[in-house]
């Protein structure tokens, strides 16, 4: 029995209850008994691999977070969480990710009907859905997929605007003719009073007509780094928005981005911020990691000026500013409420990434937003980066120069925010770096870090509003 578009919607009400059916019109127990619910529509429970995700959300959802920004969809949505722009544009807002791979309608409406929204009213849901379904179902099946998922979204989250994309292109064939017939169905729920259709499929094609394989991955169906920015600068506008923010720029640079960094150290400092109430967070690249080093480092001058002050030292060697973002999205300050942040960060950009000057100062800004979400009651000390180099006209310390002449315009803009340059007390009288400081004239040995201590104590101490070291 083949069933209209309109059939299936009078179907959905029942798709939660299989004992029994109550008669929709002309239709009746003996005919709905007749019937196949199309599977799109009905809820169905994800495989044990996806169910584990789904406990993990339902663990998101009970701590209780307001979250302001919902993301709903299958493995194109789920894998943005991998990409290096996400972090840019979710990971300093209230975000929960209900991307699930392998998804269709009726996991999502299972999903939404066993906890993943409970107690969850945010401002905003992107849904983009449904070509997981496209591989053996009919457009019209995943059109009342979709209708009945907008019918939980109305119920669920009604204060919510609802941002509804077509579904994105894929490689020709069956599936790809599905999914255009889908989009073409999915604009008339424009007429919702909650929901906003938006189609960006014609920016994945090539004025030839095919598909432009730069926004793709090598199955053209999951997308690219590319692929992801076009995405999420459609959304920004409708994000920004919501939330009252200016919208962030489109295609930022690599520096303000949040680029993966996990490893043993991360998996470390997820354990250290588990386990004490830190009061006191140094952010950073080797120089600030190699406060825990012993012997010709900086172990012996913490534990003398940070030992009793709750001290969690989050450097990291090669660090850039990207990187700190995704520490800092991604656990290291999870849970923490110190008094105080000490932020120094950039001359890996400068060498090793070669950025120009404008570029790594926004990624020093990008993290003090990072800082200033995630630890919003903390005072941040950022320090112009230290001298390299042997002399005033080593090119990487000119470089460095050009960023720390631009920091305290940054401290400026933000009354937590405090900038200190201690630079010179690491310099003789013709601005030279000795060696007794800085052997390989980039990283302090113990007698260096005693300097930086002493330097940065007496504003360090009246931040911390404690009695400074003598």
């Amino acid at each position: 029995m083949k069933m209209s578009l309109n059939a299936y919607r009078c179907l959905i009400d029942f798709a939660s209850s299989y004992a029994q059916y109550a008669c929709v019109g002309a239709l009746c127990l003996s005919s709905l008994n007749a019937i196949q619910l199309p599977t799109a529509m009905e809820p169905q429970r994800p495989s044990e691999w996806w169910h584990q995700r789904h406990i993990e959300k339902l663990a998101e959802v009970q701590q209780g977070d307001d979250y302001d920004i919902v993301l709903i969809g299958d493995s194109i949505t789920q894998y943005g969480e991998r990409d290096a722009s996400y972090g840019y544009y979710f990971g300093n807002r209230k975000v929960l990710n209900l991307g699930f791979g392998g998804d269709g309608t009726e996991h999502v409406l299972w999903r939404l009907r066993n906890g993943e929204l409970d107690g969850v009213q945010p401002k905003l849901v992107s849904l983009m859905i449904g070509t997981n379904n496209s591989r053996n179902q009919s457009a019209e099946a995943i059109v009342a997929g979709v209708e009945a998922i907008l019918d939980q979204l109305e119920t669920r989250v009604p204060e919510a605007q609802v941002v509804l994309f077509s579904v994105f292109p894929r490689k020709a064939g069956k599936e790809q003719t599905t999914l255009e017939a889908v989009n073409l169905e999915l604009k008339r729920f424009d007429d919702r009073a909650q929901v906003e259709h938006v189609d960006i499929n014609e920016q994945f094609y090539s004025e030839a007509r095919e598909l432009n394989a730069d926004l793709y991955y090598k199955d053209l169906l999951h997308l690219s780094n590319q692929g992801y920015q076009l995405w999420w600068a459609a959304l920004e506008p409708y994000v920004s928005e919501a939330l009252g923010e200016a919208p962030l720029p489109a295609n930022p640079h690599r520096a303000v981005q949040s680029v993966h960094r996990g490893g043993p150290r991360h998996e470390q400092k997820l354990r250290e911020v588990a386990e004490e109430d830190y009061q006191l967070v140094f952010v950073g690249d080797s120089i600030t990691h190699f406060w825990e080093r012993e012997g010709e480092f900086g172990k012996s001058v913490w534990e003398r000026y940070y030992g009793h002050r709750k001290a969690l030292n989050l450097g990291f060697g090669g660090d850039r500013t990207e990187w700190v973002n995704w520490r800092l999205q991604n656990g290291e300050v999870r849970g923490l409420n110190p008094k105080l942040v000490v932020l120094m960060i950039g001359t890996n950009n400068t060498q090793a990434a070669k950025d120009a000057p404008a570029d790594t100062l926004a990624g020093i800004a990008s993290n003090l937003r990072t800082i200033r979400f995630h630890l919003p009651n903390a005072n941040v000390l950022l320090l112009s980066i230290f001298p390299r180099g042997a002399g005033p006209e080593d090119p990487w310390r000119k470089i460095n120069g050009q960023i720390n002449a631009r920091l305290p315009a940054l401290a400026e803009a933000d009354p937590m925010v405090t900038h200190l340059d201690i630079n010179q007390h690491f310099l003789d009288s013709e601005g030279n770096l000795p060696r007794e400081l800085m052997p390989d004239l980039l990283h302090p040995n113990t007698e260096g870090y005693a300097v930086w201590a002493a330097a940065m104590e007496p504003m360090l101490s009246a931040l911390m509003e404690d009695e400074p070291i003598r």
